[in-house]
């Protein structure tokens, strides 16, 4: 349905801003959908506001968590809370300060990813903790029992020692690996809101730039950077918070260095020069290759901020 009444839609926003929490929280069942939802809003709201999109933005969203800790049981139905949506308010200030898209993009992944990872942040500099692996470990193997599965790999050599020993480090990579997890999904959702509105419902003197020339400022670099050499130093003088934080980072980053790898990959081979055989050949290399080509893609992506190799053609379309 195509909603042509620009109040109608400001109206239905703000329901969705001041409603949306207070829902997520009463039902416990705030995820994807709803940070969605309440991204799509706060940018309509902000592109339907015009000079005072940040402000009312700020205060339509504050209402709506207010509302909820109000009408919930408190502080202590915060861990059912979800801050992603305020991302968008930087979003917003970009916009009203005019700043690059690029800029715009960075600094809302940025506040995305912190939002998100803040109420795990203690995942961060803690030990995985042993009962969640235990618990993890028993569960699987009690599958494992009961689908007739572990029979079947006793009979292949291994034992049930050897088993629980994997799936105890399977569990330990997961969890100490969750706060960069959470970051990459909060990356996903604003990134999905923000191309729907740029493709569909641009803001007022940006337009919408196709897959092929995706990028972030130079300075994005330092981010990884900072993950690296955290993780490095974390682990040469045992600082566990140090060495997460690192390797958590170095996750997300990992998946946006993919992305903008992809980007100039696909304009790569739309190069008019690049025959179509050759074209089949690179392709069929890279899938056949998936794990090689997907490494390649991420350091093309990290290198790309700083030499920026479509750099010519975009200043001639510019």
């Amino acid at each position: 349905m195509y909603i042509s009444d620009k109040r109608t839609a400001n109206t239905l926003a703000v329901f969705v801003l001041v409603i949306g929490p207070w829902l997520g929280v009463s039902m416990q069942a705030w995820g994807w959908l709803l940070d969605m939802v309440m991204l799509l809003a706060i940018l309509s709201v902000g592109r339907n506001a015009g000079a005072q999109a940040l402000r009312y933005g700020t205060v339509f969203l504050a209402s709506g968590y207010a509302l909820a800790l109000i009408y919930s049981n408190g502080l202590s139905s915060i861990e059912y809370f979800s801050f992603v949506p305020w991302a968008g308010l930087v979003t917003l200030w970009g916009l009203k300060t005019k700043r690059e898209q690029k800029v715009i993009v960075f600094w809302s992944l940025v506040a995305a990813v912190i939002l998100a990872v803040l109420p795990s942040a203690s995942m961060l500099w803690q030990e995985v903790p042993q009962e969640s692996v235990q618990t993890f470990v028993q569960a699987t193997l009690e599958q494992y029992r009961q689908t007739g599965m572990m029979d079947s790999l006793v009979s292949q050599g291994l034992t049930e020692s050897q088993l629980e020993t994997l799936f105890s480090q399977i569990a330990t990579t997961i969890l100490t690996i969750t706060p960069g997890l959470i970051g990459v999904s909060a990356l996903a959702k604003w990134g999905i809101v923000y191309y729907f509105m740029m493709r569909y419902w641009p803001f007022e003197g940006l337009t919408y730039r196709p897959f092929t020339e995706w990028r972030l400022p130079w300075y994005a670099v330092w981010g990884m950077n900072f993950a690296l050499a955290s993780y490095l130093i974390g682990d040469q003088i045992q600082w566990l918070a140090l060495k997460n934080i690192g390797l958590n980072l170095m996750i997300v980053y990992a998946v946006v260095a993919l992305v903008l790898g992809s980007s100039l990959f696909i304009n790569f081979l739309r190069l008019p020069w690049l025959s179509g055989f050759f074209r089949f050949i690179i392709i069929f290399a890279s899938v056949f290759y998936a794990q090689l080509t997907a490494l390649v893609l991420v350091i093309v992506g990290l290198l790309d901020l700083v030499l920026d190799f479509r750099h010519r053609r975009l200043q001639k379309k510019e």
